[in-house]
């Protein structure tokens, strides 16, 4: 379940919003907040993902509690109730990370609309943390090794090769790529390729990148090698996969 806390001064509005049963959508209601300082209080105690909240409170204002939130909580996702007036002020809280807002009065459906967005996003932070976790470049005692992994880990973006990475531990190419092999049992290269590929895999599953900006994402400018190298490592050119990924989220979705 997604954890959520809404923050509105009028209680009709927060009846409103309680009174929609939001488990039937994955989500649990935290708390429900007259004004901004007792919404804070909520989010520092229960940690939501999730924040509805009006711009005008009294207290700490919707802005103010937004910005507080993400300094608590980074991956918490805002979506902003605002009067006509306030339009400027809604602006400046999408500015801040809000996902959404929603003009009163508003319609229950466009709120469940936005915190299945809110709820989209955040499946998206998880999904790419755990693949972020799969992605441990391997671990040496070997204190020049280290320095080259955290090289690649830091410019796998960039055109690197042994080379470069041989100039900036200020050692000979060929004796750190005998170096590099004795200590991971594995070349420089295939070091770089698989982390590489392993975050790629990541972008891929936003749908948004294009395949060919997803193979410059990571420092390989050709998409037609990219392709070829993904499908030696995965069995899948980087289309399939995406074809897969986009399978399996329909199966879930068919299932929920």
């Amino acid at each position: 379940m997604i954890g959520m806390v809404i923050a509105d001064d009028e209680l009709i509005i927060r009846q409103g919003l309680l009174s929609i049963n939001w488990n039937n959508y994955g989500v649990t209601v935290l708390g429900a907040a007259a004004n901004g300082n007792e919404a804070l209080s909520m989010i520092t105690s229960a940690h939501p993902q999730i924040l509805i909240t009006d711009i005008r409170m009294p207290g700490i204002d919707g802005l103010k509690l937004i910005e507080a939130a993400k300094e608590q909580i980074p991956e918490i996702q805002s979506i902003l109730l605002t009067g006509y007036e306030d339009f400027n002020y809604a602006k400046t809280a999408i500015s801040l990370g809000a996902i959404d807002y929603i003009l009163k009065p508003s319609d229950p459906d466009e709120i469940i609309e936005a915190v299945l967005k809110a709820k989209s996003k955040i499946n998206e932070i998880l999904q790419l943390r755990n693949l972020e976790s799969r992605c441990k470049l391997p671990k040496t005692k070997n204190r020049v090794v280290g320095e080259i992994l955290e090289y690649i880990r830091n410019h796998y973006q960039e055109d690197i090769s042994l080379y470069t990475a041989a100039e900036y531990v200020h050692m000979n190419h060929i004796y750190l790529s005998r170096l590099f092999k004795k200590e991971l049992g594995e070349t420089f290269l295939e070091t770089l390729t698989k982390f590489r590929l392993e975050k790629a895999c990541e972008l891929l599953s936003n749908f948004e990148y294009k395949i060919y900006e997803v193979s410059s994402m990571v420092g390989i400018y050709d998409p037609g090698y990219f392709s070829q190298v993904f499908k030696k490592y995965y069995g899948l050119t980087p289309t399939e996969y995406r074809e897969k990924l986009s399978s399996s989220e329909g199966v879930e979705n068919e299932s929920k």
